[in-house]
């Protein structure tokens, strides 16, 4: 009887343990239900205020919804938003918060979907980390960040490995497949992670073994070790392996064929042997014209020393607009180094030596050891050297602008006219004078000034000096007449160009002894947003930069050297932080990987005004808010009244708008609240920024803060005369 009592009464304390632990798990679901419900009413509201357009709630909104409980469904929506906008770094740092807040927790409450009554279950926290990771890598491929795309694969990886169904097939997992090893293999191939490449390759080979139905596929690790072959130099080995795919027959899709011929040909190409490299290269066909066939192409034009043909394909390459639909390539916008190389190496074979180092130079800001384009600009610094001991020849002079062919006839309305042209020569452009007056010149042989009219015949002497120490001379006349008469008029003509923009904005900093911003993003959003649907600006001509590092602002203001043409005009925005060192007497913009303790991580304004000054464009705007932003300016600020716009266009315009003098400015700009006002409001036709500035900026601004905005020349950047123009639609 004891014993029975004994049973009933542990059986009874194990009734009260179970039902008091049912009842705190009740309770934890409870908690859990509701936290799901708030976190997704703030999501919804986070959704409307991005819509809105106010970036900064939304930002908050959502990574107040993600803390409070991360949605599965939901997961990566902010993310990739901030990545559609160009916001990388803010992307990734949203991400790093969401797999933070996953591994908080044991296991993570669902909502079923489809159910007309709201039913939630219990799911494993892997599945979020897989949603997450495996979305931060997929979006980080082509523009993003590579590295952390392979870190995000080696995440996947650790959470379950290789998955595929009995065809290779991509899975409903989101783990790593076939696909995305041979995808991840390429990658880090091209990003000179040779150990992780080899990894892949033996992963594959694992998995394959002894395996049928898996067609092609099983070709992957041959391809990638051909590949990887090519990369680390060892051409007969490459080739060896291209030749191994193509002998297979049974089940071999034509795309791996091609892909091992491209390679086969781009082997033949680095060794010389063009004959072979053309049939190779031939004996490819791709349906889709992807970035491989062109520098595979510009590859053998090169080895040909057909540098004129090389140099148009590498350019093809580089500027390739990736889709969807291409996804496994070993094309993405992280191997344009290569493309860049091959250029460099291209203008070295025609001895433009300017333009070869520019594009070693800018290889080297995508991916700073490639040792080919190490090597390629320490050769160029040697062929320099020989030249300007050699050469003895002087410059050759063109000038472009305006026509002189037969003798010029003009009419202008002022006493002046800009000449415009190119001095080429080898060892470099030191000087440029007319008429013995020094006027701007480029290393690279690009000049242009302003030179002064009177009525009748103008008589000018152009002298072109180069490194060496040479003189080129150009003697031309120009008549300036008061009185039409008849035909004999030649306008000085300028063709219409496009217009472009730059919209940079510094937000979010590595460095925690440097606040980060609120503003910026959504600053230059709205700027956009204006310039789009009042101006004449087109959606593919405004560019990005959000949250970039020193390299980035670099790496774009190079590319733009070869986007712009001589009629273009751009519009630079920049939003950040930025600094005045008292002993330099230097200005400084702090990018978001600037280390407040080391002023080598800082972007000297001189840097970016040297980046400006090597810009085609005719008319350049800088508008800068930011502290100390006055310091851009050398000597000269506030001018006169602007002539008449007509005038302006002729010129060769460098400007600035800055927020400040040398005088710190709040995160929330009252600069640019009167700047979005200024072009919201604007009715005329045509608007100079210096217009702008009198009229709407600089007294509101004054009156509302204590900051003094400032308007001003950069004549370290080239400027000659005249504004920029903002044209409305």
């Amino acid at each position: 009887m004891k014993k029975i009592k004994g049973t009933l009464l542990l059986g009874g304390l194990m009734i009260c343990i179970a039902m008091q632990v049912f009842a705190q798990s009740g309770e934890e679901r409870d908690k859990d239900v509701e936290a799901h419900k708030k976190a997704y009413k703030l999501y919804e509201q986070a959704k409307k205020s991005w819509k809105e357009g106010d970036y900064v709630t939304a930002d908050k909104q959502y990574r107040e919804s993600i803390t409070t409980y991360p949605l599965l469904n939901s997961l990566s929506d902010f993310p990739k938003h901030k990545m559609k906008i160009g916001d990388i770094k803010g992307a990734n740092a949203e991400w790093d918060l969401i797999l933070k807040v996953i591994r908080g927790y044991p296991r993570i409450l669902v909502e079923n979907e489809g159910n007309i009554v709201r039913r939630y279950t219990y799911q494993s926290v892997d599945k979020f980390l897989i949603r997450a990771y495996n979305d931060r890598a997929s979006a980080n491929v082509f523009d993003g960040d590579l590295k952390q795309t392979l870190n995000d694969y080696r995440a996947l990886e650790k959470l379950g490995g290789l998955v595929t169904d009995m065809l290779g097939q991509v899975t409903n997992s989101g783990l790593l497949t076939s696909d995305k090893y041979t995808a991840f293999g390429e990658m880090a191939i091209q990003s000179g992670d040779f150990t992780a490449a080899r990894h892949c390759i033996d992963t594959l080979n694992k998995f394959y073994e002894g395996k049928r139905g898996h067609g092609d596929r099983q070709l992957s690790p041959v391809y990638l070790s051909a590949r990887l072959a090519l990369a680390e130099e060892k051409y007969e080995e490459a080739i060896a392996l291209c030749d191994r795919v193509g002998k297979e027959d049974k089940g071999i899709s034509r795309y791996w064929r091609d892909k091992a011929k491209l390679t086969k040909a781009q082997a033949y190409a680095k060794m010389g042997n063009v004959a072979q490299a053309r049939i190779a290269f031939k004996e490819a066909s791709f349906s889709e014209k992807i970035p491989d066939v062109a520098y595979t192409s510009g590859l053998i034009e090169l080895a040909a020393k057909a540098y004129e043909p090389a140099i148009a394909k590498f350019k093809a390459a580089f500027e390739f607009k990736y889709n969807d639909l291409i996804i496994n390539e070993t094309s993405g916008s992280w191997a344009k180094y290569r493309y860049l190389t091959g250029r460099a190496e291209a203008h070295a074979g025609l001895k433009d030596y300017t333009k070869a180092q520019t594009d070693y130079e800018l290889a080297l800001l995508y991916k700073d050891d490639y040792q080919p384009a190490i090597n390629g600009l320490a050769q160029l610094e040697s062929h320099l050297v020989q030249e300007a001991k050699s050469d003895k020849s002087p410059p050759e002079i063109v000038i472009t602008e305006p026509d002189i062919k037969r003798g010029l006839k003009i009419t202008a309305a002022e006493a002046t006219v800009m000449i415009k042209g190119v001095a080429k020569d080898p060892s470099g452009l030191k000087s440029v004078t007319i008429n013995g007056n020094k006027i701007y010149a480029q290393n690279g042989g690009d000049f242009w000034g302003d030179v002064r009219l009177v009525d009748g015949i103008n008589k000018f002497t152009l002298v072109a000096e180069d490194a060496s120490g040479n003189n080129g001379e150009l003697v031309f006349e120009i008549e300036k007449i008061t009185q039409v008469a008849g035909n004999e008029i030649s306008p000085v003509i300028t063709q219409e160009g496009k217009n472009y923009c730059l919209l940079i904005a510094a937000q979010n900093y590595d460095d925690s002894s440097i606040p980060s911003l609120e503003n910026p993003i959504a600053d230059a959003i709205k700027l956009k947003l204006i310039l789009k649907s009042n101006y004449n600006f087109v959606e593919s001509n405004i560019l990005t930069l959000f949250n970039p590092g020193n390299k980035e602002i670099k790496r774009q203001l190079m590319e733009l050297t070869s986007t712009l043409q001589p009629e273009d005009n751009l519009l630079i925005f920049y939003a950040g932080h930025g600094i005045w060192v008292e002993k330099e007497k230097k200005g400084y913009w702090l990018l978001t990987d600037a280390k407040y303790k080391d002023i080598n991580t800082w972007l000297p304004n001189k840097d970016v005004l040297d980046l400006i000054a090597k810009l085609p464009s005719r008319h350049t705007l800088l508008i800068t808010d930011a502290c100390f932003s006055g310091s851009v300016f050398k000597t000269r600020g506030l001018k006169d009244a602007p002539p008449a716009i007509k005038e302006m266009e002729n010129k060769i315009t460098r400007v600035a708008i800055t927020s400040g003098n040398d005088t710190e400015v709040p995160d929330v700009s009252v600069f640019m609240k009167y700047l979005v006002k200024a072009l919201s409001d604007n009715k005329e036709k045509y608007l100079t920024a210096q217009k702008m500035f009198i009229n709407q900026i600089i007294e509101a601004v004054m009156t509302e803060s204590k900051t003094e905005p400032r308007y001003g020349t950069l004549e370290l950047a080239g400027h000659v005369g005249g504004d920029f123009i903002f044209t409305k639609k």
